[in-house]
């Protein structure tokens, strides 16, 4: 927008008139200013206008605030993309095997929380495979081989009563074995999953571009959840949007060790995971992680649901993002 200060055409007017061309000029700049926040919105790849008002930013930096009420009514669409290359063991109470997996994983869920019920559907979860040598096809898609489940609409409710978390009844036995895996570590899966904020997060200090922090031993949990080790450093570099939510971007390296990280299918699995490089984007408003781009190079030791323990290593590049809406 080309915008022109007004001209000036009459001077030594009467203090009436000169009143009325403040009283007009006034509205005019509120019309502008209007017109600009309107044009700042998530569809052109920056901060919704009105979360945008929420940040506190000033020439000395932003603040990552944790004031503000968390909401209670949320919906998150998780995206999840890797490009893996690793070498798998898989153990089972019949067979012994080894796996080279090398492809683009896509896993794609819904999650939904009001209150005391969260909602999980996931969506997608493919495999694409490299082209085998002479195929004429350029990839093909196959059933994701690091997922127990096959994608499905239907959803899974758990619901929580006193301090326990249990999933619905409808599903029978898987039901009852999701209950007991997964009630004890909920708690940490809700915080993983941006539906519930960190118990962690930053303090009032101001961060510009160039600031840098290490994130280690009491303070992991601001990145972290569960049982947790290592040390990462954070430099932060500019503030941005991820759908629309007002973020602060770091570049991100270091090494870290998790015990028993759970997902929503019932599994536990230990992480060992170097990143070589990457950011991380963490909303400026509530203590939430909303994106991750990370060059890893990971080890990993999973089981759970009935399935075949696993040990893996290899690289993982993988960006994860989550749109995240309060209700």
């Amino acid at each position: 927008m080309n915008l022109r200060p007004l001209p000036i055409i009459l001077l030594g007017l009467a203090t009436s008139a000169c009143d009325k061309a403040k009283e007009l000029a006034n509205k005019a700049s509120t019309a502008v200013q209007k017109e600009i926040a309107s044009q700042t919105d998530s569809s052109k790849g920056g901060a919704a206008a009105e979360l945008q008002k929420l940040v506190d930013q000033t020439p000395e930096g932003v603040i990552f605030r944790k004031d503000l009420p968390f909401p209670i009514t949320l919906e998150v669409r998780s995206t999840l993309r890797e490009e893996i290359s690793s070498r798998i063991h898989q153990v089972s109470a019949i067979d012994k095997r080894v796996v080279e997996r090398k492809g683009t994983r896509v896993v794609i869920t819904k999650l939904e929380r009001s209150g005391d019920h969260v909602r999980h559907t996931l969506e997608q979860s493919t495999f694409t495979a490299p082209p085998i040598e002479g195929d004429e096809e350029a990839s093909r898609v196959i059933v994701d081989p690091l997922s127990r489940m096959t994608a499905t609409t239907k959803p899974t409710t758990f619901s929580r009563t006193g301090s326990s978390w249990k999933a619905s009844s409808s599903d029978g036995f898987r039901s009852a074995v999701l209950s007991q895996q997964l009630s004890p570590v909920f708690d940490q899966l809700l915080v993983e999953n941006a539906l519930a904020p960190r118990s962690l997060w930053f303090g009032k200090r101001r961060f510009k571009a160039g600031d840098q922090i290490t994130i280690t031993g009491e303070t992991l949990p601001m990145l972290l959840s569960g049982k947790a080790t290592g040390s990462l450093v954070l430099a932060f570099e500019v503030t941005d949007a991820v759908e629309g939510h007002p973020c602060g971007v770091f570049s991100i390296k270091g090494d870290y060790s998790c015990k028993n990280s759970p997902n929503f299918e019932g599994e536990l699995t230990d992480l060992d995971v170097s990143i070589q490089s990457g950011k991380i984007w963490l909303s400026l408003l509530y203590p939430i992680i909303l994106k991750q781009e990370f060059d890893t190079i990971q080890s990993s030791k999973s089981a759970g649901q009935g399935g075949p323990s696993e040990r893996a290593q290899g690289s993982i590049k993988l960006t994860h993002t989550r749109a995240w809406k309060a209700g």
